[in-house]
């Protein structure tokens, strides 16, 4: 009978010293959800800016054209800027647009100037210029859908494909909030396979929507976003508190170890966003490992296939790293093997993990503690690669 008052008591003490520590951790932590999180509040002028800016009906969102913007580094700002037909603005603009690309952050080149991203390298090292219609956070579907959206010049003759690992999670995600809690705006397109067949279920979002139909379009995305339950749902605090924290053991005192113990804002930001990515790069890898992930994924690198031979383009895929999967070979091993063995035989495929290894990426990466994007440096090495690549196929 002590024994179990005492097992009890202990519970006891753990649940009010999580109920008092868990609402202060989640001010500094985004990624602490409570019930409430699933039905987030949205400022009608965020809203509205948001909508205005860069809300797109077929791809979810886009930089918009004409546009000067900045990404920082630190308290450093970087500049970038769009051009009037939709790609990041090209030095030397009196070039051939030979070949074009599409994907996300790495494609983009962010944090990064205009002069300084991998597509500009190459065009240096050629006399023809490379149009980076990459855009932030976009999946290969989202990518692949801009492709097909976009008009281009009559001298473009190639087209590249750029992805990272973790594409192969955001290609069945439909609210981003519910895979990267926070994003509550992104909403988007996705596919999907029925009967062995792709089809593509529309934006939920569109331009005149009003923040009172939100809870009514999140509903919706319950029932079709695998995310909510796998992820966002085993995710939410709620009481008993200490049963939530224990179905999330080690990662939870991660993060309760980091506020408890680093009281440096700049740096436990950065200690937070690692493990985050920490762990959404090691749950992307085991989507290699899943029959439908698989499936899907060749299925849509198959459709790309089918619009470059419409767009009479040449289409050539290829995988960027993040510093996480370059240091994660246990797990990475899952998509290196489905790229070389299987996606290979689709399309033409650089991989370019295999050219990183721990030592050299700490210098070719921005940030020292997950890596963030492929620094100056990266994307002149990734660039010499890539036209390396390029040459083999007389390009």
């Amino acid at each position: 009978m002590k024994t179990i008052l005492f097992i009890m008591l202990i519970i006891i003490l753990i649940e009010i010293f999580l109920q008092i520590i868990i609402p202060k951790l989640k001010k500094k932590f985004q990624w602490i959800l409570f019930p409430e999180d699933l039905y987030p509040k949205f400022n009608n002028q965020k809203f509205k800016n948001y909508l205005k800016k860069s809300y797109d009906k077929n791809l979810g969102w886009v930089r918009k054209s004409n546009l000067k913007d900045y990404d920082k580094i630190d308290n450093k700002k970087i500049e970038f800027n769009i051009h009037s037909r939709g790609y990041r603005k090209q030095i030397n603009s009196r070039r051939k647009n030979r070949i074009t690309s599409f994907g996300g952050s790495f494609v983009f080149g962010r944090q990064v100037r205009d002069n300084e991203t991998w597509q500009e390298q190459i065009s240096k090292i050629n006399n023809y210029n490379i149009t980076n219609y990459g855009v932030g956070n976009y999946g290969t579907d989202q990518a692949i859908l801009r492709y097909k959206y976009t008009k281009f010049e009559k001298s473009t003759k190639i087209v590249l494909l750029g992805i990272v690992p973790e594409h192969i999670c955001r290609i069945q995600s439909e609210w981003k909030h519910f895979f990267e809690f926070g994003n509550i705006h992104g909403f988007k397109p996705k596919f999907y396979i029925k009967n062995n067949k792709i089809f593509l279920k529309k934006n939920p979002l569109n331009k005149d929507t009003k923040i009172k139909e939100i809870k009514t379009i999140i509903n919706r995305c319950m029932k079709s976003d695998r995310f909510y339950l796998e992820k966002f749902k085993k995710n939410i605090f709620k009481f008993p508190f200490f049963i939530s924290y224990f179905k999330n053991f080690i990662f939870n005192s991660k993060i309760l170890f980091l506020f408890i113990f680093f009281k440096n804002n700049k740096k436990i930001n950065d200690l937070f966003l690692k493990e985050v990515m920490q762990r959404n790069i090691v749950h992307a890898h085991k989507f290699y490992n899943e029959k439908y992930s698989k499936i899907l994924f060749i299925e849509l690198i198959r459709y790309f296939k089918k619009i470059a031979k419409e767009k009479k383009h040449i289409p050539y895929l290829i995988v960027f790293p993040q510093k996480l999967d370059i240091i994660n070979p246990k797990t990475n091993k899952n998509y290196i093997n489905f790229f070389k063995n299987q996606i290979s035989k689709e399309i033409n495929t650089l991989d370019l993990t295999v050219f990183f290894n721990e030592k050299n990426s700490s210098k070719l990466f921005i940030n020292q503690y997950y890596g963030g994007h492929l620094n100056s440096k990266g994307n002149k090495f990734v660039a010499n690669i890539i036209n390396k690549f390029l040459k083999k196929f007389n390009v």
